[in-house]
């Protein structure tokens, strides 16, 4: 901690990824980057020279460094253990790239000695800290479309640049997708939906390749509502692309965007629902597409009858722009964790168990996935 009381923070991994976190992390008054590391000598050296900082061929020099007083691990997946463990026994917070370990047995392990030493150790599940999931988040809650009955993520990415021999594909390094990639989103429809449980899961691989390039799995969640979960690395760049559709007793909640940028709700509301819609999407563009009277004003659904005046559409899209939502995402999480740093009171929107938890489900979907082999 310098003599402004920011917190220093070392990134070990130096890679694209690694790069942009430092340069919204270097836009906070909590926090200063010290130093950088990387195994590869040229990605430490260019970044290091970058930020004007220090940079290690050795995580373990950087971990040992003063005045790092937080480690960033973005790192490839098997890799988080070790770093993690080494960077808690010297006594540094983490912030780890998810996802939390590849076994659920190192994640134990790993929290277990985070929460012995008083240390912070999350996962950047930076869609928690994002104004569409908070809208998304917001409706849900307001019951204003009655309960959410189903849902559907389709999550379209590009693997141009994961070439064969990339680390991805390799599942002891990086878990699978559903590990390395599918954390995000259990922990994300785990927030939507409440907890959940993994109920069938299924993978599938490229034609003639050994590449396990698409998964799927279904979930049930404690509020009762079922989604279905697809994560393909099959498209060309130009096309990565996500989106998802939340299906209730009212109307549909639809969002866009692996970081999402914006929602759209189709649905049949009466003017309390319609006012609960529009506080949940503060600036939201609302159009009447439907108006109903007597009989049609009562419809029965799901065997309770519905009091409604108008069909609507509503539209919002906070901010348009990608890369700075997701920019503000990380500055926000980060954030959080320091506000609870500096107070344990203080409440925080990701803690050390929604990584243990998302592990937990993507752990569960591929040993369903792997039973069926």
């Amino acid at each position: 901690m310098n003599a402004r009381g920011s917190l220093g923070l070392g990134l070990i991994g130096c890679g694209g990824f690694g790069e942009f976190c430092l340069d919204a992390f270097s836009q906070m008054a909590e926090v200063h980057v010290a130093a950088v590391a990387d195994t590869f000598a040229g990605a430490a050296e260019r970044l290091g020279a970058t930020f004007g900082v220090p940079a290690e061929t050795d995580p373990m020099a950087l971990i040992a460094r003063e005045e790092v007083n937080l480690v960033h691990v973005a790192t490839p997946p098997s890799s988080h253990h070790e770093l993690v463990m080494a960077s808690i026994a010297a006594g540094k917070h983490v912030l780890c790239e998810k996802p939390l370990a590849t076994r659920l047995a190192d994640a134990d392990e790993m929290l277990a000695a985070a929460e012995k030493a008083a240390l912070v150790l999350p996962v950047n599940f930076v869609l928690r800290y994002n104004p569409v999931t908070d809208a998304v988040k917001a409706v849900i809650d307001s019951g204003a479309l009655g309960k959410v009955l189903g849902g559907r993520l389709t999550n379209c990415a590009g693997d141009s640049k994961l070439g064969p021999g990339h680390w991805f594909w390799d599942k002891p390094v990086s878990g699978g997708i559903f590990v390395e990639h599918g954390v995000h989103f259990f922990d994300l429809y785990t927030h939507w939906l409440g907890a959940g449980e993994v109920i069938d899961a299924h993978t599938e691989t490229r034609e003639n390749s050994p590449q396990e390039d698409r998964v799927m799995c279904t979930l049930r969640f404690e509020s009762g509502a079922v989604a279905n979960h697809y994560h393909g690395f099959d498209q060309v760049l130009l096309l990565d692309r996500t989106d998802h559709r939340l299906v209730c007793e009212l109307g549909d909640i639809r969002v866009d965007g692996w970081i999402p940028l914006s929602l759209s709700i189709d649905a049949v509301v009466d003017d309390e629902a319609e006012a609960a819609l529009r506080a949940a999407c503060p600036r939201a563009e609302v159009e009447v597409t439907e108006t109903y009277e007597g009989e049609a004003a009562q419809p029965i659904g799901r065997g309770v009858r519905r009091h409604v005046s108008r069909r609507i559409r509503l539209d919002c899209t906070p901010r348009p722009d990608k890369q700075s939502v997701y920019g503000a995402s990380v500055r926000a999480l980060l954030a959080d964790q320091i506000a609870y740093i500096r107070d344990r009171s203080h409440p925080r929107r990701i803690a050390e168990s929604n990584g243990r938890a998302a592990l937990a489900l993507a752990t569960r979907a591929v040993e369903l996935a792997a039973a069926k082999e």
